[in-house]
């Protein structure tokens, strides 16, 4: 009989301190759980307070130079443009073109082939360099080959994901 008690004691003993060391390892995961919920609940935020417009676009045929303008309608500030991503479609000689242009800072006179930059920010006095509610991103663009007669669409999308798309003729 006190052989039972005794086993039957280790083994309630054993028990409880395992649940004990287990307890940190649940309460780690509880926690890494909800900052990663917490992380969700941000981006997700962000993502419903953006809305922008490509406003305008311009392009002349025979240059590879276009320009477009952004609009940023919504309540989201937007600062991060080397995570923006720009697609532009476009017709030239040997037909319809589609690139991805990269982000190359702000301009200093047209940029090298492949690349889009912010030639300025309209009413930019709240925030330099940060697109607000209501200002426009005017900026440039460089296509590898020169535009021809057709549509030119542009297609952006901010480091969130919102995309906003305009097209115009040549």
């Amino acid at each position: 009989m006190g052989l039972s008690v005794a086993i039957s004691g280790g083994i309630v003993m054993f028990t409880l301190v395992y649940v004990m060391l287990m307890i940190p390892g649940i309460a780690d995961k509880t926690v890494l759980i909800t900052k990663a919920s917490s992380d969700i609940s941000e981006v997700e935020n962000s993502m419903l307070k953006t809305n922008i417009q490509v406003d305008s676009i311009s392009a002349a045929t025979g240059s590879s130079v276009i320009n477009f303008t952004v609009n940023n309608s919504g309540t989201e500030k937007l600062w991060n443009f080397e995570k923006f991503s720009l697609l532009v479609t476009y017709s030239s000689a040997s037909g319809t073109k589609t690139e991805l242009l990269a982000f190359a800072g702000d301009c200093s006179g047209n940029p090298t082939s492949g690349n889009w930059c912010v030639d300025s920010i309209s009413d930019d006095g709240l925030d330099p360099d940060i697109l607000n509610t209501g200002e426009l991103l005017n900026a440039r663009s460089r296509v590898s080959t020169s535009v021809a007669a057709g549509t030119v669409t542009t297609v952006v999308s901010t480091n969130n994901g919102i995309v906003a798309t305009n097209s115009t003729s040549t």
